[in-house]
């Protein structure tokens, strides 16, 4: 008989397999899949299949948790001041629009609001310096998108008789009219101001800031209403995010960032802070570089391609694990540009509507930039494909994804209810609305940070997911840290854990213990198998339940589940539910967690607690599980063939990859090299530990070259992987390269990062003859960790 699936777990399920025989063949044969299976299960363990005869799943002892409310993405306001002064060029005020319609129709919470401001100068006392071209749009429905990319369109460039100085301090008054509802936090937040300028302010000929202009007093009293408007900014909480091309006065600009609001969406994000590109090409990735500072938003890097006349070509960008609303924005330049969209299944998605779990919302479609706005996109790599009509002219089209993930943390304390003086462990894990997310590269950005209050005391404490220190499994998604409950008079203690970074609306739970005054009754502790690689649905992982006793009589404890990620269903066989525990003492309760057929394909994830019986409120102890379900591929023919010997061959052949897979990960033997305008000056190498990924900064000190340095606690640092046989680079600014060994990419002015791999250059023949690579160019990723 053929078996229908072998069990993910490549070791434990083929034991399972082979020693009942469900691979048919000659007794030897059979034999020597005995003995490949022993020994893998000896080496690695086995966790078992579920079996449904013999113990009936059944949902756990009291109800799940009430069910909150679906998290989701923070809406924001954004306004985007656009110098329209007379040094503005036709390309350059082309470049402008595009950016502000890329960024406008990108913004991915329906709730949020944009207005695009133009402005210039009022010259004769009775012009008017700002144009309102949209004022306040709500970009909940098509249409609103619609209107939005329709009044950017009126974006103009002045002449004398409009108005043509540089007037940034009427743009931000402006701009304050939108923004200037209370404190931080009183209000829809974040609140951000992007300012796109081609020059300095210039209201030398405005009579709105003096008779005259003796002495420069008219853009000095301009500089110090801007300095009034920027407190106020302060005050209410506002970003300032100038962007400055061409001839601009830096200093001036990085006035503009430090004088308005300084908080950030995560810690792990950079301040408010100006750039300048070398012209209006670049305005569009500067826009979007701070955009994802600001909005703590993932985007992909902006991928631009030429479209002939008559032409059919695609770009693709990438939508991660961790996203839950984004937008694909084309800007097409030509609106005869069709776009069509495709998913990483390859179906074409509508322009409205729902296909699957996702729900799309185009506008733009008309018009020189169009968006598709997504509502849970499926993870992977979409398709964007554009065609040209006969005769159209020759355009540069470019797309972008703009991106984040709206999450919801949770916090374990165990014990819940700890004795000062007690050790007790907490366990940080998050969910978007869509999966729990258990990924590395998925999370490696962001911030996971969890602080113990005791009466006025505050501690900081360390959590992480690399197996040691208390963490059980490595690459798990349960990040665990220790700490000491104080010797206090604190009747409670409070743990807040926090979840933070660019690509996350962030979230942060609140668990208040009660200290226990004296030893407990009863005492539990859970502990699961390493999981395998995948578990397949209705397939189960053991665990055991450590309860101690000092009661004089016999207790019982009940096994609960108490919280279910979404999509996961999970249960445990009614037989191994409710425990008897001997008078004072210990024992070990096994038992399983089964995974239904039914549950979501990819990460689950299940909270486990005991309880006693005789208390149900009383929680012993509680364990987040987090696992993978799926199907493996179909087992290959050849182990029909293989006999005793080949069986052991095939053994050593599975330590050897198994080994070799996990050298592959570790970042010892790379090294990062910076360049200042191709001159290098600083290098630092990974560590030499088993780490998988490389955390470094760049320092740039006034008068001094700018140095590589290892980060200091949670500062924004570069984050480097081992990716295949490529490297995958994440800056603190919420970009990310997909780099070769000996490539380069930017890293600001003038700055160049490179990739070498030293491990590789010493395996590489003496007489550099092996395998030749291709020349190729750094590419940018399109997601974001």
């Amino acid at each position: 008989m053929r078996h229908p699936r072998c069990n993910p777990d490549p070791i434990a399920e083929c034991f399972v397999i082979i020693s009942h025989g469900a691979w048919p063949g000659s007794r030897g044969i059979n034999a020597a899949f005995f003995l490949l299976g022993a020994l893998l299960v000896a080496v690695f363990g086995a966790v078992g299949p579920a079996s449904a005869d013999s113990a009936r799943p059944v949902p756990v002892g009291s109800p799940v948790r009430q069910q909150e409310p679906l998290p989701q993405v923070q809406p924001a306001r954004l306004v985007i001041l656009v110098d329209e002064s007379g040094s503005i060029s036709p390309d350059d005020l082309d470049r402008e629009r595009e950016a502000a319609a890329m960024i406008g129709l990108g913004e991915f919470a329906p709730g949020s609001s944009v207005s695009v401001v133009g402005f210039g100068s009022d010259n004769t006392g009775s012009q008017l310096p700002v144009d309102a071209v949209c004022e306040a749009v709500t970009v909940k429905t098509a249409q609103d998108q619609q209107s939005l990319a329709d009044c950017v369109a009126k974006l103009r460039k002045r002449n004398k008789a409009d108005g043509d100085g540089t007037d940034h301090y009427a743009a931000m008054q402006q701009a304050m009219t939108y923004l200037s509802d209370g404190p931080p936090g009183s209000a829809v937040s974040p609140k951000m101001v992007f300012m796109l300028t081609d020059g300095n302010l210039d209201v030398s000929a405005s009579p709105r800031y003096g008779r005259d202009n003796v002495g420069d007093q008219r853009n000095q009293a301009a500089l110090r209403g801007l300095d009034g408007t920027l407190a106020t900014a302060t005050k209410v909480g506002v970003q300032v995010w100038p962007l400055g091309f061409g001839n601009v006065n830096k200093a001036q600009l990085d006035r503009f960032a430090a004088g308005g609001f300084q908080g950030t969406c995560s810690p792990s994000v950079p301040r408010p802070a100006a750039a300048v590109a070398a012209d209006s090409r670049a305005v569009a990735d500067f826009l979007l570089k701070a955009f994802g500072s600001a909005r703590c938003a993932g985007s992909s890097d902006i991928q631009r391609i030429r479209l002939g006349a008559g032409d059919r070509q695609s770009v693709t960008v990438s939508v991660p694990e961790i996203a839950t609303d984004g937008s694909i924005v084309v800007v097409k330049q030509d609106a005869k540009v069709t776009v069509s969209v495709f998913d990483p299944s390859g179906r074409e998605v509508p322009k409205s509507g729902r296909l699957g779990d996702s729900v799309f919302q185009d506008s733009g479609a008309n018009g020189p930039v169009e968006s598709l706005r997504i509502t849970n996109p499926d993870p992977g790599n979409w398709t964007v494909k554009l065609t040209s009509l006969p005769g159209s002219p020759d355009v540069e089209v470019s797309a972008v994804v703009i991106w984040q993930g709206a999450i919801r943390a949770s916090l374990t304390v165990d014990p819940p209810a700890p004795r000062r003086g007690q050790p007790v462990r907490v366990l940080l894990t998050l969910q978007t609305r869509n999966r729990p997310i258990r990924d590395p590269v998925q999370l490696a950005g962001l911030v996971f940070a969890v602080r113990m209050t005791s009466g006025t005391a505050e501690l900081p404490v360390r959590v992480a997911d690399a197996g040691t220190e208390g963490d059980d499994h490595s690459g798990d998604g349960i990040y665990t840290g220790s700490v000491v409950i104080p010797d206090s008079d604190a009747k409670s203690v409070t743990f807040t854990g926090t979840v933070e970074g660019v690509g996350v609306s962030g979230d942060t739970r609140t668990v208040t213990a009660q200290v226990s005054q004296g030893r407990p009754r009863l005492t539990g502790q859970i502990a699961f198998d390493a999981a395998p690689a995948l578990v397949p649905p209705g397939g189960s992982v053991a665990g055991l339940v450590t309860v101690t006793s000092v009661l004089p009589a016999r207790a019982k404890v009940q096994l609960q589940i108490t919280e279910l990620a979404p999509g996961t269903r999970a249960s445990v066989p009614a037989d191994r539910t409710v425990f008897e525990v001997p008078a004072t003492g210990r024992v070990d309760l096994p038992f399983t967690v089964t995974f239904a057929k039914d549950t979501a394909s990819g990460t689950n994830r299940v909270v486990v607690s005991v309880v006693d019986t005789a208390d149900p409120a009383s929680v012993l102890t509680s364990y987040p599980l987090t696992v993978d379900v799926g199907y493996p591929p179909e087992p290959p023919p050849w182990p029909l063939y293989l006999g005793t010997g080949g069986a052991v061959v095939v053994v050593a052949a599975v330590l050897l990859w198994l080994r070799a897979r996990k050298r592959r990960r570790e970042v010892r033997g790379l090294a990062v090299f910076l360049f200042v305008r191709g001159r290098q000056v600083s290098d630092i190498a990974a560590p030499e530990s088993g780490a998988i990924r490389f955390r470094f900064v760049v320092h740039s000190d006034e008068g001094m070259s700018p140095q590589l340095a290892h980060p200091v606690a949670d500062e924004p640092a570069y984050r480097l992987v081992r990716d295949g046989g490529q490297f995958r680079l994440s800056t603190p600014f919420g970009e990310q390269f997909l780099i070769h060994d000996g490539e380069r990419c930017p890293a600001g002015e003038g700055l160049e990062l490179e990739i070498r791999d030293e491990r590789r250059r010493q395996s590489e023949p003496a007489d550099g003859l092996g395998t030749e690579q291709p020349a190729e160019t750094v590419s940018r990723s399109t997601d974001l960790l």
